[in-house]
């Protein structure tokens, strides 16, 4: 019987690496080939030509972003437009009526007015500080020695000779004069002070006026 032969198994795995090595030569140079053919169809390029590609490139995406950016701006303005219109025919201009403007002319005459009285009241005040100055500037220091110094009506009438006192009677005209007498003895002095440096003539003036609405006026009581 022939005898059985055993399987070398360094001589397998030497064959297999052949094998697999002489498959990837012929799988490289199908691929150098390849490349090759694509070389040659595109034909040479300059690494300027390159650059421009990639100048003219980028120029292209600038140009496309700042195109984007300009459609987006004109559609919000329009849209801006849109809402603008929308807004002034909801909400109309208010028309002013006729009514509507007398009343304002009727209000600023009013002011016109009030201003007005205004001044005439400051134009009195100032009339009347300018006349008591005036008064002081011509005052007299003459002194009545006739006059009697008092500060009341009673002390007055006190001080006051029988021959200048009238009769008590209830009717006003009979002690008219004394009551008078009295009251402008009794302001005198309190006039003086409020109102200093015009003459006697002056004070008796003021008193006078004083003596004709006064309660103290026999006139003026009623009985």
């Amino acid at each position: 019987m022939p005898k059985k032969m055993g399987v070398n198994s360094k001589s397998e795995a030497a064959k297999s690496r052949k094998n697999a090595a002489e498959a990837e030569q012929k799988d490289r140079q199908s691929r150098e080939k390849e490349e090759q053919y694509w070389r040659e169809a595109e034909g040479p390029k300059s690494k300027a030509a390159k650059k421009r590609e990639e100048e003219a490139e980028k120029k292209a995406e600038s140009a496309s972003k700042k195109a984007e950016a300009k459609r987006l701006a004109e559609q919000e303005e329009k849209e801006l437009e849109k809402c603008l219109k929308v807004n002034r025919v909801s909400s109309p201009v208010p028309k002013v009526t006729e009514a509507e403007l007398v009343r304002r002319r009727e209000e600023e005459q009013a002011a016109l007015a009030k201003k007005s009285e205004e001044a005439k009241k400051k134009q009195r005040r100032m009339a009347e500080e300018e006349e008591y100055e005036k008064m002081v500037l011509v005052s007299n220091t003459n002194r009545d020695d006739s006059l009697i110094e008092a500060r009341t009506v009673d002390e007055a009438l006190a001080k006051m000779t029988v021959a200048d006192k009238l009769p008590v009677d209830r009717h006003p005209e009979k002690r008219l004069k004394a009551s008078f007498k009295a009251y402008e003895e009794a302001e005198m002095a309190r006039v003086k002070e409020e109102k200093p440096g015009l003459t006697h003539t002056q004070y008796k003036d003021l008193i006078s006026k004083m003596w004709k609405k006064s309660p103290d006026n026999p006139l003026n009581q009623v009985y």
